[in-house]
């Protein structure tokens, strides 16, 4: 997977974003210079055939749609089966432009993200977000819409009401995020962005009771909690709970250079584009991303729930020797399988938990 950063600023500045918000990096990516990337990866590996390139910021819109397309134009022949994405804010005036973007490049199937009570400034913002997504979803695009769990959220707001409200503007899928101290989070550690790992697993297992009472599953996909399921279900682990981000996932910054995971790219880079890919994908700075990846906490060898777990994302922050897995629902989800392994994949609704 390449995240494609199109720029590194945004319109929006959240405490607990992990990009620098407003304060990012101004300036636009060099299209010809990242479509001479790709031309080279695909020289260095013609048999990769599947994967995501994901337009991403900053807000990824900031930049003139024209770049967009001559990106895409010049990258699409190359890998035919590739699908192509963007995740955006939404939160700005529609145009014809930027519709064709996420109709003919994302084929209406992309990303927003919403968060509570720390994203927008006024009510205004809020209001145009919510306008353009009803609008949107009317005319059929498949949103996937990514909340932050910030420690505001956790305490003041239920699963379900996250989850009705998303669903009631026409949202396909939801995923829950949780906060990694990078970027403006890393400044507002003190402003408690980021939840207390214990709280955040209360939170987790009320989401599974609330799942279970509503039935959400048949009305709305949630991608956080089948990812679970499906390690469970399946024997899989998906998204960073397998622990090969940094092995699989390519971020171009804005600016050029090259990391791994989004979350810390701008801080833990280890090329750039114009670098020869074999030294790139085997640098020192690299090699030493996917180790730290690799090494787990040696708490987690004795947790009654690595397996379903795997040492989770390792950019989430240990808080003394409680890590932000949510374990407290794996340990009851693990329990049930052999008695609810047909009400899991009911669930899970086809779900296999591919990236």
């Amino acid at each position: 997977m390449v995240y494609l950063k199109t720029t590194d600023t945004c319109q929006l500045n959240c405490d607990h974003c992990f990009t620098n918000g407003s304060n990012g990096k101004k300036g636009f990516f060099d299209t010809h210079a990242v479509i001479d990337f790709f031309q080279r990866l695909k020289a260095f590996n013609p048999h990769f055939e599947n994967g995501n390139i994901s337009f991403h910021g900053g807000e990824p819109f900031l930049c003139p749609t024209e770049q967009i397309f001559t990106v895409w134009e010049g990258v699409k022949d190359l890998w035919p089966n590739i699908w192509w994405s963007i995740q955006t804010n939404l939160t700005f005036k529609l145009t014809d432009e930027k519709i064709r973007v996420l109709e003919e490049i994302c084929d209406k199937s992309w990303g927003t993200s919403w968060d509570y009570g720390i994203r927008w400034t006024n009510p205004k913002q809020e209001k145009l977000w919510r306008d353009n997504v009803r609008f949107l979803a009317d005319k059929g695009h498949d949103i996937t819409v990514m909340v932050s769990l910030t420690d505001n959220l956790v305490k003041s707001v239920s699963p379900i009401e996250i989850i009705n409200d998303m669903a009631s503007l026409g949202i396909k899928s939801i995923n829950f995020e949780r906060v990694t101290p990078d970027g403006n989070a890393l400044d507002n550690l003190d402003n408690g962005v980021i939840p207390r790992n214990h709280v955040l697993d209360h939170w987790f297992l009320k989401m599974w009771e609330e799942t279970k009472e509503h039935k959400c599953w048949e009305y709305i996909d949630n991608l956080f909690l089948n990812s679970i399921l499906t390690s469970l279900v399946h024997n899989t682990y998906a998204g960073c709970r397998s622990r090969t981000c940094e092995q699989k996932i390519l971020t171009l910054n804005a600016d050029g250079t090259v990391g791994g995971c989004p979350n810390s790219a701008p801080t833990r880079t280890f090329g750039t584009i114009h670098d020869d890919i074999p030294s790139l994908l085997f640098s020192e700075g690299r090699m030493c991303n996917i180790n730290d990846e690799c090494t787990r906490n040696q708490i987690c060898e004795t947790c009654d729930v690595y397996d379903v777990c795997n040492g989770d994302c390792h950019q989430l922050q240990w808080q003394g020797d409680l890590c932000a897995s949510p374990k407290s629902l794996m340990r009851e989800l693990k329990n049930g399988i052999k008695s609810q392994d047909s009400y899991y994949k009911e669930v899970l609704s086809g779900f296999m938990g591919q990236e």
